[in-house]
């Protein structure tokens, strides 16, 4: 049995780094320690430990030797890595992360699209078995062996690295449309600097004759008018033209009037399918997207949109090109302002008239909606979505922590905020939706069109800010939470991105500054097709293809390769030793068989339930849809190319050996490789 050697200095155990290279050498061993910058002094100390796993490394880490019989194992050195500067800095991030667009873009309209309340119920359900769960795991991997994502899952199995590098994929991938996202926002907060909120009136240039100012209309007049649902920018070349340009026209009264007088009384009014005025300004004025005809003709890049989507990435570099040190000075603003915000907004729509209704309509559950499987699936992609296991975020910033933080503490603090802060949402939208269907004299589902989330985020919402009496500042509120929400969860995808290249490849570590700056130049050359004037339907296709199913097949092989091929055992010896305390009983089940379960069961429900993706009366075409699974696709490829290649690297044994040894945790291959006199390849 080889006995680990760690090497004591600054008064820390410097454990285990990087790539092993081995030599053969006398038993006599020197050692060496770390001073706080980096350079060498002899000590004579040293500690044997017999159950320490290779595959853990410390900031101090200088170098480690595994004492045999036979050979001598040493590693080379890597640079100190970087800590956060306090466990306050540490948790804001993380709160900042999980507490994002999806708790305001995408929360409130889950629950507009499933029943109201209904949906609370499989999403609380669901936040237990799957979010804290999943959300604890990767903080403790993240810490305990403290690299990138791409690098852990490395260490724990050569054949799981592919965990780590579909994860970089898909996050990628996610970073184009939700920085997109925040662009809208960004568009909308230079808009709001005006008296009058420009998305509120149909006099405007870009408006058609159809635009309707209807949070301004009386009951008699919303009675004659049939709304066309949102984003239906297609229909407007076919209807009917019978307005002015004006809010509503006499033209158009005289016209309904000598329609009853000449008509038989039992026909009904010509149907006259009108838009609002908020829903105009988001898609004709900032999208463009009448001038574009779908995926295959996207148009022209929009100017303004992409001017605001290069100053996201400038502040985002400026944030963190110097690592968590200058991310967890951001935070305590990005992560703080929306729960303010939230709050002042709450007042504000709770003193609304018909805001009770809003509210009743978002915590009463319509049982019913419970038996209807697409409610559950929305529940579980939800918190794929917002909570992000999977993504590699977690993991990168539980990296930059001592390995004996308390993260169980951390898991459910971040669980609770983020919870906390859908909740907040929720009442803030429901309760001006409630006051927009005491406006319109419409029941509450009736007063937005349901099958896009920005329908709530850019169109409904804006339309009621426009109504308060001090519309310019609620509308820069609005509009800078939605910003600081979504600068958060960018700043964990850049940095989990980063830091998963830089683990693997140290050049890029060295050369921070300027690896950033090439990484953000990059990604907003991929993000040029957003920005065109059909840009919203590649958001549309990215948001449905980027995650579900190939980030619930990722979070399923983590929990899978963290208890199954590493070992619950070991795991859970891992955290008695480095937190002080085990796991509970429902923890351990969770990670070994809730989660993969669970998993497979709403990979077969995106299949089975999958909708026709659509945008407005925009139907994806057939060819978008197979090439967006061939995506999903393509985002796990490399699972299968790691388990190949490590399998054919492995040259010692017979085929079922090695076999054997694909599932196998570094642990047990280097006990094996020992016992038969190999040389490990870690």
């Amino acid at each position: 049995m080889a006995e680990l050697t760690r090497i004591i200095g600054n008064g820390k155990a410097a454990e285990c780094v990087g790539n092993i290279k081995f030599r053969k050498e006398s038993v006599q061993v020197s050692e060496n320690s770390v001073s706080e910058r980096g350079t060498t002094t002899t000590t004579t100390t040293s500690t044997v430990l017999s159950t320490a796993s290779p595959s853990l490394c410390h900031a101090d880490t200088e170098a480690i030797v595994c004492r045999n019989t036979t050979f001598i194992e040493t590693v080379e050195k890597l640079p100190i890595r970087e800590q956060w500067t306090n466990k306050v800095e540490f948790l804001l991030s993380v709160i900042g992360y999980v507490v994002d667009l999806g708790n305001v873009w995408r929360f409130p309209y889950m629950c507009f699209d499933n029943g109201g309340g209904a949906f609370l119920i499989p999403y609380m359900i669901f936040l237990c078995v799957i979010g804290i769960p999943m959300m604890y795991l990767e903080l403790f991997l993240g810490q305990n062996y403290r690299c990138g994502n791409i690098t852990l899952w490395g260490r724990i199995s050569p054949s799981m690295k592919g965990i780590g590098v579909s994860s970089f994929l898909i996050v990628t991938a996610v970073t184009l449309f939700y920085t997109t996202i925040i662009a809208h926002a960004v568009f909308y907060l230079f808009a709001s600097f005006r008296e009058i909120m420009p998305w509120s009136l149909c006099s405007h240039s870009w408006n058609t004759l159809n635009c309707v100012e209807r949070m301004r209309l009386n009951q008699n007049e919303l009675d004659k008018i049939n709304f066309v649902e949102s984003n239906q920018i297609t229909s407007y070349k076919n209807m009917t033209n019978l307005f002015n340009l004006t809010t509503m026209s006499p033209l158009f009264f005289s016209s309904l009037t000598n329609f009853s007088n000449n008509n038989n009384s039992n026909q009904s009014l010509p149907i006259i399918q009108k838009t609002s005025s908020a829903d105009e300004y988001y898609n004709i004025y900032m999208l463009g997207i009448n001038r574009s005809s779908g995926l295959t003709n996207l148009s022209n890049i929009k100017l303004d949109l992409l001017l605001c989507l290069i100053s996201i990435f400038i502040l985002m570099y400026i944030c963190i090109y110097r690592g968590v040190k200058s991310t967890g000075k951001a935070v305590y603003i990005t992560a703080i302002l929306p729960y303010l915000v939230l709050i002042i907004l709450l007042v504000q729509g709770l003193n609304l008239k018909g805001s009770r209704v809003g509210i009743q309509y978002f915590l009463k559950p319509n049982f019913q909606k419970l038996k209807d499987m697409k409610v559950w699936f929305s529940a579980a992609n939800q918190i794929f979505f917002t909570l992000g296991p999977g993504l590699s975020v977690l993991t990168t910033y539980g990296s930059y922590n001592l390995s004996n933080n308390n993260c169980y503490y951390d898991a459910l603090i971040a669980v609770v905020a983020n919870f906390t802060a859908s909740f907040l949402a929720g009442f803030v939208v429901f309760s001006g939706l409630g006051h927009m269907s005491y406006r319109l004299k419409k029941h509450i589902t009736k007063v937005v069109g349901q099958g896009q989330g920005a329908s709530l985020s850019f169109i409904a919402y804006p339309e009621i800010l426009a109504t308060f009496k001090y519309p310019t500042f609620f509308s820069i509120l609005f509009f800078l939470m939605v910003i600081n929400l979504g600068l958060d969860s960018d700043f964990g995808g850049l940095e989990a991105m980063y830091t998963a290249l830089s683990d693997e490849y140290p050049l890029l570590k060295r050369n921070r500054k300027s690896g950033m700056l090439i990484m953000c130049g990059l990604l907003i050359i991929a993000c040029l097709p957003t920005v065109t004037q059909g840009g919203n339907y590649v958001v549309q296709f990215l948001d449905k293809f980027s995650t579900a199913p190939s980030l619930m097949l990722v979070v399923m092989l983590e929990a899978i390769a963290a208890t199954w091929i590493y070992g619950i055992k070991n795991l859970v010896n891992d955290m008695r030793v480095n937190l002080g305390f085990e796991p509970n009983l429902f923890f351990r089940i969770a990670w070994t068989v809730l989660c993969p379960l669970i998993v497979i069961l709403l990979m077969i429900l995106s299949l089975t339930y999958s909708d026709a993706l659509t945008y407005g009366n925009y139907v994806f075409p057939q060819w978008s849809i197979v090439f967006g699974w061939c995506l999903n696709i393509c985002f796990i490829l490399p699972v299968p190319f790691y388990i190949l290649r490590t399998f054919f690297r492995s040259t010692r044994g017979t085929i079922r050996e090695r076999l054997q040894r694909l599932f196998q945790s570094n642990k047990s291959l280097i006990k094996w490789q020992q016992e038969n006199g190999a040389i490990a390849n870690v």
